[in-house]
């Protein structure tokens, strides 16, 4: 693919101030792991909620740094009136597939408290010292005679009989809540993360999205950067993205790597898919659009 062929993502071209590429740097180098390592270490991840100062999140911050970039570019194409390319006109099997448009256009309704306009023009880490309410919960604690009754209605206080079995405590909060619907947790499922996150894999899709509606390189360009906008991820990046070499010596084809990587594949969303994803409110993936219809 030329660079003028990159216009084919988008009905018109587009112009983009406040979305950026993330080049490598320290904090991203993954423990300067082998491609080899980097797989292992992926898939021995413990599956377990991250505990900070007493509040717990579902998934690393890392993840919702990727929410919030993804929605900044939905918002930025948005204000352009941008419509997306999902899928080019093309025969397959003998059948004609027909183009796949889909205009970027978030649903503001469905990010109630993200207080959309600071969103733009902000820092993640600014906007998450005020936010990150959204997204975390609080693990629970012994209250003492020093601690007053929260009135935060997201916190309940009950008496609990320690002399009691743990077995039968659970099941008065069980009972307790069947009669009072004391929890709440519809309310935290609102933003939460859908899909295993692997946070290069999605940065790699995000980059290669920003890259190619930027429009100022080739496929080759993108992969080949100094700034490595497309690092390695798996065993298959022979050295990384940088030298993308198979194992019979042969290089990958540049633009099959970089259409993987915003058009998606039929296992997985590519960049074009987690922005619509993230237009309607599902970070990481909608769990029944897929967009190419």
């Amino acid at each position: 693919m030329s660079k003028s062929d990159s216009y084919r993502h988008t009905l018109q071209p587009v112009k983009l101030v406040y979305s950026k590429p993330v080049a490598k740097g320290y904090s991203n180098q993954e423990l300067n792991l082998t491609p080899k390592q980097l797989e292992k270490f992926n898939k021995n991840k413990k599956k377990k909620p991250s505990v900070i100062s007493g509040e717990i999140l579902q998934k690393s911050i890392h993840s919702y740094r990727l929410w919030f970039r993804f929605l900044k570019l939905a918002l930025e194409l948005e204000q352009q009136g941008t419509v997306l390319i999902m899928r080019e006109e093309s025969k397959w099997k003998g059948k004609v597939r027909q183009r796949v448009t889909q205009q970027v256009v978030v649903n503001h309704s469905k990010y109630e408290g993200w207080d959309l306009d600071e969103v733009l023009e902000n820092t993640f880490d600014n906007w998450w010292e005020t936010h990150r309410h959204l997204f975390v919960d609080e693990i629970s604690k012994v209250l003492n005679s020093s601690d007053s009754i929260s009135n935060d209605p997201n916190h309940l206080t009950i008496q609990i009989d320690t002399r009691r079995r743990l077995i039968d405590v659970i099941q008065d909060l069980r009972d307790l809540n069947e009669k009072e619907k004391i929890f709440n947790h519809k309310e935290r499922d609102k933003f939460s993360i859908n899909g295993r996150i692997r946070p290069l894999t999605i940065q790699n899709r995000y980059n290669a999205l920003i890259l190619i509606l930027e429009h100022e390189l080739s496929n080759e360009e993108i992969l080949k950067h100094r700034n490595q906008y497309i690092r390695p991820t798996d065993s298959r990046n022979q050295g990384g993205y940088s030298i993308p070499i198979d194992k019979n010596g042969k290089e990958y084809n540049f633009g099959s790597i970089v259409n993987e990587l915003v058009n998606g594949a039929k296992v997985s969303f590519g960049g074009k898919q987690i922005l619509m994803s993230v237009c309607d409110g599902y970070f990481l993936k909608h769990p029944t659009k897929t967009y190419l219809e």
